[in-house]
């Protein structure tokens, strides 16, 4: 878990892992993704938010949660060279 975290927090080619994470997503998602998160940081709880955002939208908010966290773990994870030693 340390070495998850201290990956996550070195910058890699100076980029952030978090912004390269944001950058697998495409405008629509970021902008559910904005309305999500803005939502949660006004302190609504996610029942509120789900009836605000609507059960479609919001589960894509979801789901794109999970897209970014699976990103930030695939960026997290050492890199591990080919079985056959190559590049």
């Amino acid at each position: 878990m340390k070495g998850r975290i201290a990956v996550l927090e070195r910058p890699r080619s100076g980029i952030e892992p978090l912004v390269q994470a944001m950058e697998t997503l495409d405008d629509t998602e970021i902008g559910i993704l904005q309305e999500y998160m803005s939502l949660l940081n006004a302190g609504f709880s996610l029942g509120e938010v789900s009836d605000m955002m609507g059960e479609e939208s919001y589960q894509q908010a979801l789901g794109i949660v999970a897209k970014v966290d699976h990103e930030l773990t695939r960026l997290a994870a050492p890199e591990r060279p080919n079985r056959r030693g190559y590049s």
